[in-house]
């Protein structure tokens, strides 16, 4: 799925970046002009087919997330981190609470 990921994200900016430097041609006269416009609407196109691309990715993402197939809850290092800070915090606490109720009474 990276992978697929950053091929899609390549070819937008790829595609961007043509349409741009079609924008840039100075000629005027009627042959490069047509030319151009032809190479701006086949560009275009293909910009809008790997968006269309991008949108059908993001749909299988979220079908998979919403069933479960998506691995996005998982041990990781600051999930980990995390949980032994609790512990810590939870075994301080009760310390404190200890010492005062041994006060209290």
């Amino acid at each position: 799925m990276p992978a697929r990921i950053e091929t899609l994200r390549d070819n937008l900016t790829k595609r961007f970046d043509t349409l741009v430097s079609f924008a840039a041609i100075e000629d005027t006269d009627r042959n490069t002009t047509a030319l151009n416009e032809l190479k701006i609407v086949s560009e275009s196109a293909a910009l809008i087919r790997t968006a269309e691309e991008v949108l059908s990715l993001t749909r299988q993402m979220q079908e998979m997330w919403i069933f479960g197939q998506l691995n996005t809850v998982g041990e990781s290092e600051t999930e980990r981190k995390t949980d032994e800070n609790a512990k810590v915090v939870a075994r301080l606490l009760e310390k404190l609470l200890a010492k005062q109720n041994r006060g209290d009474s």
